[in-house]
Order: structure tokens, then sequence, then C-alpha cells
């Protein structure tokens, strides 16, 4: 209990309860996920709802929380490395650390700034908490549970050496994308990187895989039976296009959102709004994705208002971009393309196109085996 609670937080506080009287489903998830974290001393990111606390609100002093802390270096491979090497694997398994932030105590000293305020019902008092783990919606929250990650490889190193570098090198934030070439191999690896990570608190759960005969050894309470993965939106708060993988089939494809603009008054807005939906961490429909790119450059060369509904010349334009969007759904990539056993030889070959307001350059990885002649040469 705080004898005294500053007018900007109190008015915060008043303005989610009032919040709460007009949505009684997100005040029930959100009473749901304060007493989880209560009962467990940290937030449990299994319920519905993710709280995300706002460490940007500025205090008093005209500072935020998140104004006077470091972002922190990124210690993890990124995006397009890693999947490109789950890419590769022929028996592939993806998981994922639960409640990763959760698991990383913050220090003593520190856990007076990330105080909130709560109390069940408008009759009660208001409380105030101190949360003692690592807090969605502060800057450093990912260095912070990253960086622990990386501890936990430098200290077992000689103990656990291939576990180590698999979380070294083939972990996205909280996403384990690893795999082997044989069955057999990737039950010593998931055995080993469980033991490593489990040690340090780091529960890894949604375990899935192309090899029914691999889960089949995890317990179901551990298994995420879905046949169809995200691959690269599980940390956006905005639903992107994204890399599927289909690990019935062990296929790779791509999945787009139903954009605004496709219902409403076309507008610079709500294209730019849309086309940051677009998300290919492969660059493998690059050619394709480039142009609402260019369409948005036209439209700024134009001087188009931003709220300015667009003429029909325009509009037309970009509706059929999005119809054409679509039927990259139907584009299939296949998974296990490790080439290195079979070629001896690897080549590139680029090509470029120019043209007026841009260039499209496209990059070829020729693969020769050594009883077959190059189609180059």
């Amino acid at each position: 209990m705080v004898e005294r609670i500053p007018q900007y937080r109190y008015d915060r506080f008043i303005g989610l309860e009032k919040h709460f009287s007009i949505n009684s489903a997100l005040e029930a998830m959100y009473k749901e996920f304060i007493h989880e974290y209560i009962l467990l001393g940290h937030m449990n990111t299994t319920a519905m709802l993710r709280v995300v606390f706002d460490a940007s609100c500025r205090t008093s002093t005209g500072v935020s929380l998140n104004d006077a802390l470091m972002v922190g270096p990124v210690v993890q491979d990124d995006l397009m490395s890693t999947i490109l090497r789950f890419h590769r694997h022929r028996i592939a398994v993806i998981a994922d650390v639960a409640k990763m932030y959760m698991m990383v105590q913050v220090q003593e000293v520190d856990k007076h700034l990330q105080r909130i305020l709560w109390r069940d019902t408008p009759v009660e008092p208001i409380k105030t908490f101190e949360l003692q783990t690592v807090t969605y919606g502060t800057a450093s929250a990912l260095y912070l549970a990253t960086r622990c990650l990386k501890k936990l490889v430098e200290d077992s190193v000689s103990t656990h050496p291939i576990a180590a570098r698999v979380v070294q090198e083939d972990c996205y934030v909280d996403d384990m994308l690893l795999g082997a070439d044989s069955t057999s191999e990737a039950k010593r690896l998931v055995t080993e990187v469980k033991q490593l990570t489990d040690s340090a608190g780091f529960i890894l759960r949604k375990w899935n895989s192309n090899s029914t005969m691999l889960l089949s050894n995890l317990p179901r309470h551990l298994r995420d039976e879905r046949s169809v993965l995200e691959l690269d939106s599980s940390t956006a708060t905005v639903k992107t296009s994204g890399l599927r993988w289909d690990t019935s089939t062990d296929e790779f494809c791509f999945t787009f959102p139903e954009w605004r603009s496709s219902s409403a008054v076309i507008t610079k807005r709500s294209i730019h709004s849309d086309a940051a939906c677009l998300f290919d961490p492969l660059g493998s429909v690059g050619p394709v994705m480039v142009q609402a790119k260019i369409f948005i450059q036209k439209l700024w060369l134009l001087k188009c208002d931003w709220d300015e509904p667009l003429n029909e010349s325009l509009q037309n334009l970009w509706n059929e971009y999005n119809q054409n969007l679509m039927a990259l759904e139907s584009l299939v990539i296949p998974g296990g393309l490790d080439l290195a056993r079979s070629v001896c030889q690897f080549s590139y070959m680029v090509f470029v196109t120019l043209q007026k307001l841009h260039m499209v350059p496209a990059c070829i990885l020729v693969a020769s085996h050594p009883t077959v002649p190059s189609p180059f040469g």
C-alpha cells in the first residue's frame, strides 16, 4: 500500500477502469493476468491477453523509464540467417522458451522502477505492486533476456557444447529453430538442449517437427500439434504477412493479412499502414514486395495528402496489387535443402534490370554436381 499516488499514475489507472466498464471480457482477462502475476511472482504469458506495460509513459518530471534505459546491443543472429539454417535441416524442430522475460529476475535495487497500480474492483483501495522480473514494454527487456541466454551459452560450452552452439546460433528472441540430419541425431540434440535450458529455468515448450517419431518422444503437454506454424511474427504486435512452415509436408509458404484499405477509402495513410504489414525475412518474394514501396514513392512524388482519398486510377492500381499479392499464398518452397552432401561447387549468377525509378536485382545460387554439367557452363 502506498500513501500517496502521483496524479498522472492515478489518472491513467482510472482511465483503464473506465475502459473495463465497457469491455467486461478485457477486464476478466486483465484480472486473470494480474492474479497469476501475484501468485507466481512474475508475469504469466500463457494467458490469452498480453499486457504491455507502458514504460514510455512520462512521469511528472517529463521523463519516462524508457527514456532513462539503454536498449542494449543485439546479441543473437538476425532472423534471415536463423531461418536459412533452419531451412536446410532434414529433421527440423521448433520450440519456444516459456515466459522467457519472466524467467529473468530484476536486481533488487531496480525493482522500485517497475511499480504498477492495481485493484480488482473500484470500491477497493488502489495498491502498488513491484514487478520482480524483466518486464515486457521496457526498452531493455529484449537485451536483458537474450543476454541471459548468451551467458548460459558461455557458461556451458564445456559441459553442453552442441546445445550451447544451438542456443547461440539457432535462437531468435524466444524461438528455437534447430534440426539435424537424422531422427536419432535430432533426439540427442533435443535432449541436450532441454537439459541446458532447463538448468537455467528456461523451459522449452510448443515443440513441433516434421518428424512425428521425434515428437512422440516428447510429453504431450509440451507439444504444439498444429501442422502450420508462423516462423517470423511471433513477436509482432501487428499482424504481418509472414513465412509459414507446414510440418506435415515440410514446406514453406506465405500468408498475408487482410488489408484495411481493401474495405475502406484508400488514402496514403492506409497504404502506408498496409505496406508496413508486408514482411519477407528471406527476401524470397522481394521483387513483389518492393512494388509497394515503389507505389508509396509515387504517392510522395504526386504530393498526395495523408488522408485525402486517392483518385480512381491510383485506387485501382493498389487494389490490383493487393489481389495479385494474394496469389503468392500458393507459392511453396520445399524444406530440407541441405545441398552440401551432393554437390562440390557453388556459384552465384546476378542479374539486374534497370527501370525508370528503380532497379530489380536477382541472385541465383547455382549448385553443381561433379557428374552433372552446370546449365550455365
